[in-house]
């Protein structure tokens, strides 16, 4: 899946596949780039796909798509200065969706960081699910979608009203 950057801090952060997975971070101060390991076991195999993305306190955080399930891992420093991954949340899409476990897995198109949601294809239809609320919708369009880059702007009408629009 290509993926665009995600900023965390002072970080850019890349979802890297492969024959090794991991999240690459460029840090803005200081010009450098790090990989970090990630928790999954293994996600190159076609049926996970992982994005870099932000969590509560402006901390890093994984959100992966397992067969059936979005998993929503968070990033952790100890004060001794250990980093562990912490699973946070497992959504399970085939419940979520009313999806056939039978059938083809969902597939991630996108993410928009501003409303945490996620964008899935499925075999019959595209799902946008807000990732706190778990509510879903579908968009007016459906089409053959295999990449979405979500965006939000702000018009500020004669009234002084801002609308928002995704």
């Amino acid at each position: 899946m290509r993926v665009s950057s995600t900023l965390v801090g002072n970080s850019l952060y890349w979802s890297l596949n492969g024959d090794t997975a991991a999240i690459l971070q460029f840090d803005l101060g200081t010009q450098r780039l790090a990989a970090i390991p990630l928790p999954l076991d293994k996600c190159s195999d076609g049926s996970r796909s992982f994005r870099a993305m932000p969590v509560d306190g402006g901390g890093l955080g994984i959100l992966e798509l397992l067969d059936f399930n979005i998993q929503l891992w968070k990033r952790e420093i100890d004060r001794d200065g250990v980093v562990s991954w912490v699973l946070g949340k497992t959504i399970e899409l085939d419940q979520l969706l009313s999806l056939d476990k039978r059938g083809m897995s969902p597939m991630m198109l996108g993410y928009c960081e501003v409303n945490n949601v996620v964008f899935l294809r499925t075999v019959f239809s595209i799902f946008l699910v807000q990732l706190e609320s778990l509510k879903f919708s579908k968009p007016p369009i459906q089409a053959s979608y295999f990449l979405v880059h979500p965006f939000t702007s702000v018009y500020t009408a004669g009234n002084n009203q801002v609308l928002f629009y995704n």
